[in-house]
């Protein structure tokens, strides 16, 4: 049986860091990949977990990307992005878009809606934002988007991550 591990933060960075993060690895998360067009038109594109509803009057959510993120200067400059929910068939799909120096969007199909950016078909849930507010959190930024479109398929089981992977969960049908 494994114990319980308690860390009083502020002992020391990588200690701390690893403490945190499997922690945090402790409570799971479902997987999108976050989309947006670049200055240049190119399509910018990265798989996060860190997604969640804010409000829905007005209908806000957020996702924050690393500060290190080569992403991170289209996000910036799109004010616009999607976030694409993926399920448990779209693993591949999600390690695609965390590969570095390659085309992400090589044999993806995409579509466009409103704001024109990537949106993937196919997904349990896709929501087309409006940048509303960006700040800096710690090493993450945080991108909070107005929902302008949205399209959702619940028949799917989700893909989630838990303790660094991916994982599957089974929904009973009602």
């Amino acid at each position: 049986m494994s114990q319980a591990v308690t860390i009083e933060l502020g002992e020391g960075g990588a200690h701390d860091a690893r403490a945190l993060r499997n922690a945090f690895g402790c409570f799971t998360t479902g997987v999108t990949v976050v989309t947006t067009l670049g200055q240049d038109g190119r399509r910018v594109g990265l798989t996060a977990n860190s997604f969640t509803s804010v409000s829905l009057d007005p209908p806000l959510a957020l996702v924050c990307v690393d500060l290190k993120s080569s992403s991170l200067p289209a996000l910036d400059a799109a004010g616009r992005f999607a976030v694409n929910v993926l399920h448990a068939d779209h693993q591949a799909l999600a390690r695609q878009f965390v590969q570095k120096d390659t085309d992400r969007f090589a044999g993806v199909e995409t579509e466009t809606w409103r704001t024109g950016v990537p949106i993937l078909p196919g997904c349990m849930a896709n929501f087309e934002c409006e940048t509303h507010h960006v700040f800096d959190a710690g090493d993450h930024r945080v991108y909070v988007g107005r929902v302008v479109k949205l399209r959702y398929d619940p028949d799917h089981e989700p893909l989630v991550y838990l303790q660094g992977r991916f994982r599957r969960v089974h929904v009973d049908a009602e």
